[in-house]
């Protein structure tokens, strides 16, 4: 094993953010293999509870070797933020993680849909979750979702059984199961799309493991719909940090006398997109001005991924600026000034050469966004 894996192993185990890795990485890991010390430690912005769990995992020497071999024997792969395998649009999280633990494949950069809700669904709830799991499916778009009982489930399993491809980000390491009924479905999912964890092997289901692994599936969508979630649910959470990553919020209205639709119907109150026709979103979504799909024609295959590489005429600016479209989408001029650091001539610029290429459009009011 090489020292900058074994570095990145026990700092994704302690949880240390990815700035650590990257802070440590630009000043040599020669300090921190020697044994890092409290003082190093802190430097690279570790909280004290991680700092202590580190300094255990270091006192055993040969940790990392055995987790790697732990994850092996799984047939599991860690994949760190230095991979080209690294889902891109985790990037686009404060801090992301500095590894992944994927048990199949990952499907990283191909249009994805988040479905989330409650675990104490409806009946209701759970057909919506499972039909709009379908129609992704069918429409060539990968699920992604949290592995849970209710809407989770219902939409990992409604994409499944369109022989779709589905992501579920787990609290728990890739090699527990977690509700354990859920095992057949979890090795379907490992089959034919990816079991997905920040969290060393072995770790089991603490209950504060859940709200925090939702900031990946915030991270790894294109959009996300809410089926029915209450005010205080895990899948509120997820919404508003999609929305704060400029991801786009859909959720089905629910009755006002549930508590269990709540949330969700606040978040519509608040501005969400309403998703009362499941035929009418995915064709919206799967519009040009809906960024997911081009439509073909009957039989064709998807729009190539928007990590194409764009025309080599673009200038080192256009070419940023089109990135930023890509991973984000629906951004403001004032966004990309932000984002980009251009000024405001050149950004105005970049965006009318790129809209000219017809490789950015309009997609709302002052909003720009990269086309396929």
């Amino acid at each position: 094993m090489d020292d900058f894996l074994r570095v990145k192993l026990l700092l994704n185990a302690c949880k240390a953010p990815l700035s650590a890795w990257e802070s440590l990485k630009a000043q040599g890991i020669e300090a921190f293999l020697a044994g890092p010390d409290e003082a190093l430690l802190k430097s690279l912005g570790i909280r004290p509870s991680s700092r202590a769990r580190l300094m255990e995992l270091c006192a055993e020497r040969d940790w990392p070797e055995r987790e790697l071999d732990r994850t092996d024997k799984f047939e599991a792969r860690f994949v760190t933020a230095d991979d080209p395998d690294y889902p891109s649009r985790l990037k686009d999280l404060p801090q992301p993680p500095i590894g992944l633990y994927v048990k199949g494949r990952l499907d990283a950069e191909s249009p994805s849909l988040a479905i989330v809700g409650t675990r104490r669904c409806s009946v209701y709830g759970r057909t919506v979750a499972e039909t709009v799991g379908r129609a992704a499916a069918r429409a060539g778009c990968q699920v992604v979702s949290g592995g849970a009982k209710g809407i989770d489930a219902a939409g990992h399993r409604g994409c499944l059984a369109e022989g779709g491809v589905t992501a579920a980000v787990l609290g728990t390491a890739v090699d527990r199961v977690y509700p354990a009924e859920h095992h057949s479905l979890f090795r379907e999912i490992a089959e034919r799309g990816a079991l997905v964890s920040e969290y060393p092997m072995g770790t089991g289901g603490e209950a504060w493991r859940f709200p925090d692994r939702n900031r990946l599936i915030a991270g790894l969508c294109g959009r996300a719909v809410v089926v029915e979630s209450p005010e205080d649910g895990g899948s509120m959470i997820t919404a508003r940090l999609a929305l704060n990553l400029g991801r786009e919020i859909w959720c089905v209205p629910g009755r006002i006398t549930e508590s269990s639709a709540k949330g969700s119907n606040a978040l519509i109150r608040d501005g969400a997109n309403a998703l009362i026709d499941i035929d009418d979103f995915i064709e919206k979504i799967s519009s040009r001005y809906g960024q997911m799909f081009l439509d073909f024609g009957e039989g064709s295959s998807l729009a190539p991924p928007l990590t194409a590489e764009p025309p080599a005429a673009l200038s080192a600016n256009e070419k940023a600026v089109l990135e930023l479209l890509r991973r984000k989408g629906g951004r403001t001029l004032d966004d990309l000034m932000a984002e980009s650091g251009l000024g405001f001539a050149e950004a105005q610029s970049c965006l009318a050469a790129l809209c000219a290429a017809d490789l950015v459009y309009s997609s709302g009011p002052g909003r720009y966004s990269a086309g396929l």
